[in-house]
């Protein structure tokens, strides 16, 4: 995983996604088949919006505890949240184009 993208577990979801000053990304889905085309598609999206936009993955050993909280019925679950408020979600695998109109039209409101 590269640098940009932070793994989320309990002890820093509070810091990295509730408190953050910017939108926060988080792709949540076990890593197993499929994670890893997902997590270039994240990754791609992390390069590109890096001043405006954090990324993060959902630890692996977290995602059961994260399910209820986060309302979490399938996966992939991409969740777009500003200030710890969702402010959309996808659910399903997605490609950079359809995640980077999504995000466009989201950060339009915050610029």
């Amino acid at each position: 995983m590269k640098p940009l993208v932070h793994l989320i577990r309990p002890e820093n979801f509070e810091e990295q996604v509730i408190l953050g000053k910017v939108p926060f990304l988080l792709l949540c889905m076990p890593h197993s088949e499929g994670f890893s085309k997902q997590l270039e598609v994240i990754e791609a999206i992390a390069e590109k919006y890096q001043k405006e936009l954090k990324v993060g993955v959902l630890a692996e050993e977290s995602i059961e505890l994260f399910k209820k909280r986060l309302r979490i019925i399938g996966s992939p679950t991409f969740l777009l949240l500003a200030e710890g408020i969702e402010v959309n979600r996808i659910l399903g695998v997605v490609d950079k184009k359809t995640l980077t109109d999504l995000i466009d039209k989201i950060l339009s409101a915050y610029r």
